[in-house]
């Protein structure tokens, strides 16, 4: 805010001379007071930050409610990946002011700071899930908007997405895979199921060798693989934990003995019986990876092969590329199968539930999580289960996101192109009551994009907002807001980008910095630092009765 003191002519020049000198000597011995209790410009794990002195002078918006705290990775340097590998960052709240609440520390070495898996926030909105670290780091679970406290030491593949990490529907568990040692590089992916009660963070039940879960408020299904002499999954057992006991309801076995499983998906229908696809892949004869449907029926112990063919691709550790979706009322399952075309893509297969007839959804290039990351992103199921959105790509980089009902496979699709080749649609996310979509399309790396929500309702998009916008893109509870990175770029081009992070309302498209990312000195940038959005958080008001 600026503001002006207005004074009376003085006629002695050295009576202004005198005055002058008073008041640039307090000035100095002010700021000097205000630097020597903020210390360093680059203190992130204080919170005296060129960033924050830049933040703090930003008018509370008024479209932010003082409750809002976004939860940030505050680092040195232009952006994640770009950070300081010597200066420690920090995580912390930011509020609608810019002005920031250190909480935790980031190693300075630290590669990945995310929102951990495809929900990271609970169905009730109290708790939210992030991951920090190198190849193994900690997962930390925020209460509200509590200080994030720490649960279990994990590898990040439990936080890639595509079925590693969820909480139940009532949100009193958090059920995820501690992925083993090198799992992304392995013959297959699994490690160790973690049930963690979320008012406590006590764990509750653990299980070794699982590859797969579906996760209901009665209790969870699971895939355990058991190995050979070779490691080869020759065992592929079903099992039910009720929250007091476990049972294996059903025991697969390969074809023949030179055979083996390479993956697994399972999914609850809502009359208590299962679903699962298997890899399978044998070393003579035919050696290429066919996919396995199965009905399972936990009370007569039985699973029954219902269909099976050969896939373009194999499943590959590193991407979560076996998935089963299926519609709110179970009656229609889609299962994912490699295309070939690239490791992380595939096409879906569509079932009818009550027959399992099988039929081609849609062919190839659906765009699955890949531990090396993805130009685009990754995709994402609404909260009410009833849509599916995804990218889909081609052989020539033409991007586009398909928006496809689970409820009803006859609806046709919502499409959106990313725009030119090259383009991507770099993030995706969903409001929390499911009635509207939110991305980022166009360029990347600092080119210029847009910030589009989709109104699934009536299927129409509308841009809110253009811009340069980067990675981290989150909503406000209400769905009203989104806080993402946007790139700035000075006159000078050899000068580089600037990240600062912004709040744009979605409707009118009304956009409020909250952090500025560099001081910009005669056309020169300098001091860059980030806020890196991974989660907004506001408290829940205390529950009736």
């Amino acid at each position: 805010m600026n503001s002006a003191v207005v004074a009376s002519p003085v006629r002695s020049t050295g009576l202004r001379m005198g005055l002058l000198f008073l008041i640039t000597a307090f000035a100095l011995t002010a700021l000097a007071l205000i630097l020597a209790l903020l210390g360093p410009a680059y203190d992130l794990s204080r919170g005296g930050t060129a960033g924050d002195l830049r933040a703090a002078a930003i008018p509370v918006p008024a479209q932010l409610s003082a409750d809002d705290q976004l939860l940030v990775w505050l680092g040195v340097g232009a952006a994640p990946g770009q950070h300081s590998a010597t200066e420690p960052g920090r995580i912390a709240y930011l509020d609608g002011a810019g002005v920031s609440t250190p909480l935790l520390e980031v190693p300075s070495q630290t590669s990945r700071v995310q929102p951990c898996g495809d929900a990271p926030v609970s169905p009730n909105g109290q708790y939210a899930a992030f991951f920090l670290g190198l190849d193994a780091g900690t997962l930390y679970l925020v209460k509200d908007v509590q200080k994030p406290a720490a649960v279990t030491e994990v590898r990040p593949l439990t936080c890639l997405g595509g079925g590693t990490f969820s909480f139940s529907p009532d949100s009193s568990r958090m059920v995820f895979i501690n992925f083993e040692a090198g799992a992304e590089q392995s013959e297959f992916p699994d490690g160790l199921l973690q049930v963690h009660n979320t008012a406590d963070m006590s764990e509750v039940f653990r299980y070794e060798n699982v590859t797969a879960f579906d996760v209901r408020d009665e209790g969870i299904d699971f895939v355990s693989f058991f190995t050979n002499d070779r490691n080869e999954a020759d065992e592929a057992a079903v099992l039910w934990w009720s929250g007091s006991s476990t049972v294996e309801v059903a025991t697969l076995n390969p074809a023949a003995d030179d055979c083996k499983f390479t993956s697994a998906s399972v999914k609850a229908l809502p009359d208590g019986k299962l679903l699962m696809v298997l890899g399978h892949r044998c070393t003579s004869g035919e050696t290429r990876t066919a996919w396995q449907l199965y009905a399972v029926d936990p009370s007569a112990r039985s699973a029954t092969l219902a269909a099976t063919d050969y896939q373009a691709g194999t499943f590959a550790s590193f991407a979560r590329t076996n998935r089963i979706f299926s519609s709110p009322d179970g009656n229609l399952a889609f299962f994912t199968v490699p295309d070939g075309v690239t490791a992380n893509t595939v096409g879906l297969k569509l079932v009818k539930v009550d027959d399992l007839a099988i039929s081609d959804w849609f062919e190839r290039q659906v765009v699955m999580p890949s531990f090396s990351g993805s130009p685009n992103a990754f995709p994402r199921v609404s909260p009410d289960g009833r849509w599916l959105a995804a990218v889909v790509t081609s052989p020539n980089n033409e991007n586009t996101l398909y928006i496809w009902s689970l409820a009803d496979a006859s609806v046709a699709p919502i499409t959106l192109r990313a725009g030119s080749a090259g383009d991507t649609i770099s993030s995706l996310v969903f409001s929390a009551d499911s009635s509207r979509l939110v991305l980022v399309a166009g360029g990347s790396d600092a080119a210029d994009n847009s910030l589009i929500a989709v109104d699934l309702a009536t299927g129409t998009d509308f841009r809110v907002a253009r811009g340069r916008f980067g990675g981290g893109l989150t909503l406000s509870p209400d769905g009203g807001y989104a806080a993402v990175l946007d790139w700035q770029k000075v006159d000078d081009p050899k000068e580089p980008p600037y990240a600062n992070l912004v709040v744009i309302a979605i409707q009118n498209s009304v956009a409020t910095t909250l952090y500025t990312g560099a001081d910009v000195v005669d056309g020169k940038v300098t001091n860059q630092t980030f806020a890196f959005p991974l989660l907004w958080r506001k408290p829940l008001p205390p529950a009736e009765g």
